[in-house]
């Protein structure tokens, strides 16, 4: 499993970062983490691989500088999987008839990449999921019901809305002891699921399954599915309860039950919120829920 963390020099990523910081522990997934910078930032030299200078001062790059060293100092130097522990010289072709010893290293068990992407923020993203087979996407946004970013305000309703993969949005400073799980009939992989009880073992949270349904009942079915998910949590010592919403009061849910916590929302492809709303539909979800998101693919 790779996760992508997507930052920005504000802290609400660095809120984020922590989150990442659990999650990729507890998977033992591999993590790049990515910042974007505009177009017209790309350095004037052009680029044909090997060692290169940006050439230029940013915020962001310093960012990313401390969000490495702050995930590396979370284990201890002989616990951590993503520390290179293997030195040694070996031969490097410079070009051919002229070669170099240099010092590399090796051992490494998780791989942990640090990269600036330059262009327009969504697509970037979408690239680099698609490039690296990203998991899990993981980053922060403003505390509250209106998620934003500070240089991108719509940014991360945009993405959530658009990746194909898996999205743990963090709201700054927002705990989660409790976990709302809202499943209907989409298609559950059992990345999924197992995400969901990774989260809720991470944070020792309460996690409420919640079958969302239409027209006063979901198909016979359905029923039998939904207890063997509830079933799955039960069996790996999570507390666990269930309950049945109507789709109609999705939103007075999340206002109203959804004060604190986690709200987890499956959006497959049969999905009944992906089927029955319209796409700035979900993003008003997402803005609305006053605690963090996992929307799950």
């Amino acid at each position: 499993m790779r996760i992508l963390f997507v930052a920005d020099q504000h802290e609400y990523s660095l809120y984020a970062l922590d989150e990442l910081t659990h999650v990729a522990e507890n998977t033992f997934s591999d993590v790049t983490m990515l910042g974007i910078l505009p177009r017209q930032l790309i350095p004037k030299r052009g680029c044909k691989g090997g060692l290169f200078d940006l050439g230029f001062e940013h915020p962001l790059i310093d960012a990313l500088e401390r969000y490495r060293q702050r995930f590396m100092e979370h284990w201890k130097p002989e616990e951590c999987p993503y520390r290179d522990n293997d030195f040694r010289y070996e031969w490097f072709c410079v070009e051919e008839g002229h070669y170099e010893q240099i010092k590399v290293c090796r051992g490494r068990l998780k791989d942990l990449r640090v990269k600036i992407r330059f262009g327009q923020p969504v697509a970037e993203v979408l690239s680099a999921v698609d490039e690296e087979g990203v998991s899990l996407v993981v980053l922060g946004c403003t505390y509250g019901p209106e998620c934003l970013w500070q240089d991108d305000p719509a940014f991360p309703r945009k993405l959530v809305n658009t990746l194909p993969c898996s999205v743990l949005l963090v709201k700054e400073k927002e705990p989660i002891n409790e976990i709302h799980a809202c499943l209907d009939e989409s298609t559950i992989t059992q990345e999924s699921l197992e995400l969901v009880n990774q989260m809720a073992v991470i944070h020792n949270a309460k996690l409420n399954i919640i079958a969302l349904t239409k027209g006063g009942g979901v198909k016979r079915d359905v029923y039998a599915w939904f207890d063997e998910i509830y079933g799955y949590y039960r069996n790996r010592g999570l507390d666990v309860s269930s309950s049945f919403t109507e789709i109609d009061d999705f939103e007075k849910f999340i206002t109203e039950r959804v004060q604190n916590g986690l709200l987890a929302l499956w959006m497959g492809k049969k999905s009944l919120l992906d089927r029955l709303f319209q796409r700035d539909s979900i993003e008003h979800f997402i803005g609305t829920s006053r605690t963090s998101v996992l929307v799950l693919r």
